[in-house]
């Protein structure tokens, strides 16, 4: 201690240490100098271990390390409130020792403390050319720039996000080793400049060591992995972002966001969408929700792609390769009879106008242009896309079949122009729903194009991304993957393509990426797809406002709250100077922000948004028109986010009478005002009104697509499953069985809405006593779902659970215990431990082991079970019935 520098050091700790009073802070009993004038101070002694140490050696799971940390967090806000920045949080500076059995964290080392409101010594501790003050692995970017005045407390804010990394990933953001073999202007470009992995990536390239990790952590590898993604994943990468405003602006909010994740509630690092928040809600009021839910989600999910794909459709038009008199006579011939009227321009003004144009123009094209074929299959082909768009798939099938014929005997089947229309007629297929159809449509195109002009033709690569695009709506991530990677890299090749195909083609993949939670190079893509609009089109080009407002979307699947909200403001400031306020784009744009911010919590703000937009859309387009419908849609799902019932109720009643009058009972706003109400009444538990309301949706739904489209086929087993739930198995069964016989007509083959649809109806025929029907059943919704989803799948354990339901009820204990086991081993595999479903199943496989005598072997897994039970409100009756049982099995 001779030199100044520690001395000052020395000086700072004991000064800055007298100025807190924390239980999580080590505290000082005596200070002063020695008779030769060096200072000194007593200080508590902290019998314990590094905090990383102390969870390792104990194997805290975790759940209780978060616990742990939550408390550091409080004692080192508790420093910031009395104007103190620790500056070298670290594992070895937080010691936790036992208080009667219980962790205690104690903060320590202040010695690079700096006092944000008052000097903590009147010695300067000068941060030298070459030397770092704090540790290289737990140092801000601020803190390595060597600034000393640009230092806040949001530095503490990132040690303590490194140490949280390492608690759960059991490894540091930046190796050590190869961080301090670095030089001094390396290390801190290393801190400054480069993104680390999310810590459930880092765990995962750990290789070997992943298993003593996860060791460590009381659990197994692929589990601690699955804790990790999502919530863990973004509170973490929050803490450490590079930009502190995009910090948490305190340690108490770090705290908070962990403790929210604790109570599974929605964390406000992450990207909340609907499903991520639908979730949380679930797991935390289980009872309150049909089992239908997460298939009305993806009912809407795939509503908002079909929407995407009406804008890909009006962009395809044949390439020109007929004479130029038959050219200007296609030209003038669509120019006279659709007057410039397109769905995307006629936002709902003129959209019966344009019906009745598309079919004079349908009448007129089939008769008047029968001399001049080629001229007929180009105005029957841009029909077919226009009649898509408006979703009159019919008329565009037909139209695009006729187009197709009339090319094939004209040009050949191989032309480029005719495997356009195919292209195009394979779109409309996936518009229709007949995804069988379409996918072996567009593989043909493939096929043919890439014969007659190699493996990197345009129409080939445009037919590759379509079929991504399909396969990401249908859910099989794999050959999405396949095919977006390899448009992607063929477009690459292809510096000649047009620069909305290749850009699509990064969209697509991106949107792929994050469904396969590959996010980092999700968003690589779409940064460059983005640059790659303002270079080909200009930033102010409305295709370039779109992609940036299609960022926004995906942005949140990818990244923090505060980054979405700033793309989203940076559109609609962009679309409003380019555009003006009252310009439909401008307020889409709105409205995607008015959504998120649902998506948020943010409700208020949600609300007052939607009011507005209201007003506008009722003052440009006047009450009835379908802008002005969407705008009151989305306020009456807004005051249902609230939880005003009757506000709601009475709102969307009267809009559901406009919709009807307006755009008729089978139109998708009317429908999707209808599921607003069917949610309305479930969660007021008005089951009856509920289930009728589904019961019209799923009638009045097969208007417009047809009684085999897949939404149709939903619609049917949400009414089923809530008829189900009801406890009226006799009711559920004929609708489970029309929506099985609907899809079995329609598309067909391995779906995930049809394994539960076998589930629920394998579960209604048990009810009714036909044991060997329903046992073909459930091992067919069984075979279904691990040929989908593979042998270990949270999918799977419903449907184990289910057949080991109906093997008890029929008394069949020892069938029961063979099921059950097989679900407690795949829930245990990939749940946390506190997981209710786990918990609950537990507790029904001990109920069987029971019934069949076998009472010790009960005991442990009831004893479990009720832990599980117990740290969730809403199953307190389940913990009640497994503690009546548990008595039972230790009476023997």
């Amino acid at each position: 201690m001779d030199t100044r520098a520690v001395v000052a050091r020395f000086d700072a700790e004991r000064q800055a240490l007298a100025l807190m009073d924390h239980p999580c802070i080590a505290k000082v009993f005596d200070a002063g100098a020695t008779d030769r004038g060096r200072p000194y101070f007593v200080m508590e002694y902290v019998e314990g271990e590094p905090i990383t140490d102390y969870c390792n050696w104990r194997k805290l799971s975790t759940r209780d390390r978060l616990e742990l940390f939550a408390r550091v967090c409080e004692g080192v806000q508790h420093a910031h409130q009395k104007a103190v920045i620790h500056r070298d949080l670290k594992p070895s500076n937080i010691l936790v020792a036992e208080v009667d059995g219980r962790p205690v964290p104690k903060i320590i080392d202040f010695g690079v403390a700096k006092a944000t409101t008052q000097r903590l010594t009147e010695m300067t501790m000068f941060t030298e050319m070459g030397q770092l003050i704090g540790t290289p692995e737990y140092m801000s970017p601020e803190q390595a720039a060597a600034n000393d005045d640009d230092i806040d407390t949001r530095t503490d804010v990132y040690a303590l996000g490194v140490v949280l990394y390492e608690l759960l990933a059991g490894a540091l953001p930046f190796e050590s080793g190869e961080l301090r073999k670095a030089g001094y202007d390396a290390i801190r470009r290393i801190i400054i400049e480069q993104d680390p992995p999310r810590p459930s990536t880092r765990f995962g390239s750990l290789g070997a060591r992943a298993t003593q990790v996860a060791a460590h952590h009381g659990t197994a590898t692929q589990r601690l992995r699955s804790e990790l993604r999502g919530d863990l994943d973004w509170i973490t990468m929050k803490a450490l972002a590079k930009d502190r405003d995009r910090r948490y602006e305190t340690a108490n909010g770090l705290a908070a966001d962990v403790r929210r994740h604790l109570r599974n509630e929605p964390v406000t690092a992450g990207p909340p969408s609907t499903s991520y928040r639908l979730g949380k809600l679930v797991r935390r009021n289980r009872g309150a929700f049909a089992t239908g839910a997460a298939l009305v989600l993806m009912l809407a999910v795939l509503a908002v792609s079909m929407s995407v794909q009406a804008g890909r459709l009006a962009r395809e038009r044949d390439r020109t390769a007929v004479q130029a008199a038959k050219a200007e006579k296609t030209t003038e011939f669509l120019q006279s009879m659709l007057g410039g009227i397109s769905p995307a321009t006629a936002r709902g003004r003129d959209t019966k106008l344009l019906e009745e144009i598309l079919v004079n123009t349908d009448r007129r094209a089939q008769t008047e242009l029968a001399a001049q074929p080629e001229v007929q299959a180009s105005i029957l082909g841009t029909l077919g896309l226009t009649y898509a768009a408006i979703g009159k798939f019919p008329a565009a099938l037909a139209n695009l079949q006729v187009a197709d014929s009339l090319q094939t005997a004209l040009l050949g089947d191989d032309d480029d122009a005719t495997q356009t229309t195919r292209r195009n007629l394979g779109t409309a297929l996936i518009r229709a729903g007949r995804h069988a159809e379409a996918e072996t449509q567009l593989r043909a195109v493939i096929a043919t194009s890439q014969a007659a002009r190699g493996p990197d033709d345009a129409v080939a690569l445009r037919a590759m991304v379509d079929l991504a695009d399909l396969f990401i709506r249908t859910g099989k991530l794999k050959e999405s993957l396949e095919f977006g990677e390899a448009a992607v890299a063929a477009y690459g090749r292809r510096p000649d393509a047009a620069p909305e195909d290749a850009l699509r083609a990064k969209v697509v993949l991106a949107f792929t990426l994050a469904n396969a939670e590959r996010q980092a190079r999700a968003d690589t893509l779409l940064t460059e797809a983005i640059a790659g609009y303002v270079a080909a089109f200009g930033a102010d080009h409305p295709q370039t406002l779109n992609a940036r407002g299609t960022l926004a979307i995906i942005q949140q699947y990818t990244r923090p709250a505060e980054v979405v909200l700033q793309t989203y403001g940076d559109v609609i400031a962009d679309a409003t100077r380019v555009y003006g306020q009252d310009h439909p784009e401008t307020i889409k744009a709105r409205s995607n922000l008015a959504a998120y911010y649902i998506n948020l919590g943010r409700l208020d703000e949600a609300e007052a948004t939607h009011r507005e937009l209201v007003a506008a859309t009722t003052r440009i387009y006047g009450a009835d028109n379908a802008e002005t419908i969407v705008s009151r849609q989305n306020l009456g799902n807004t005051l249902l986010a609230q939880g005003r019932y009757a506000e709601a109720e009475a709102y969307l009643d009267d809009l559901l009478l406009t919709c009807r009058r307006v755009l008729g009972a089978d139109h998708r706003r009317t429908l999707g005002v209808m599921s607003l109400l069917a949610s309305l009444y479930d969660q007021q538990r008005r089951f009856p009104e509920a289930a009728a309301m589904l019961g019209q949706i799923a009638r009045d739904s097969q208007g417009n697509l047809g009684e085999t489209h897949p939404a149709v086929v939903i619609n049917y087993y949400n009414w089923a499953a809530k008829l189900q739930d009801m406890g009226d198995n006799r009711a559920a069964e004929p609708v489970y069985r029309t929506a099985l016989d609907k899809h079995q007509r329609g598309e067909g083959g391995d779906k995930p809405y049809v394994a539960a649809i076998l589930n629920g109806l394998g579960r209604a025929v048990a009810a009714r006593g036909q044991a060997a029907d329903a046992d073909s059943l459930l091992a067919s919704g069984l075979a279904m779902r691990e040929r989908m989803f593979g042998a270990v799948h949270t999918e799977v354990a419903y449907s184990l659970a289910s057949m080991g339901d109906v093997l008890h009820l029929r008394g069949d204990h020892a069938g029961a215990v063979v099921r059950l086991r097989e679900c407690v081993a795949i829930r245990d595999s990939l749940l946390a431990p506190d997981d209710w479903t786990l918990a609950a199943t537990r507790s029904e496989l001990a109920r069987c082991l029971v019934e069949v005598g076998k009472n010790a072997e009960a005991v442990p897994l009831l004893e479990e079970a009720i832990k599980g039970l117990d740290a969730h409100e809403f199953t307190a009756d389940l913990a009640a019935e497994a503690r009546k049982m548990l008595a039972r099995a230790r009476r023997g």
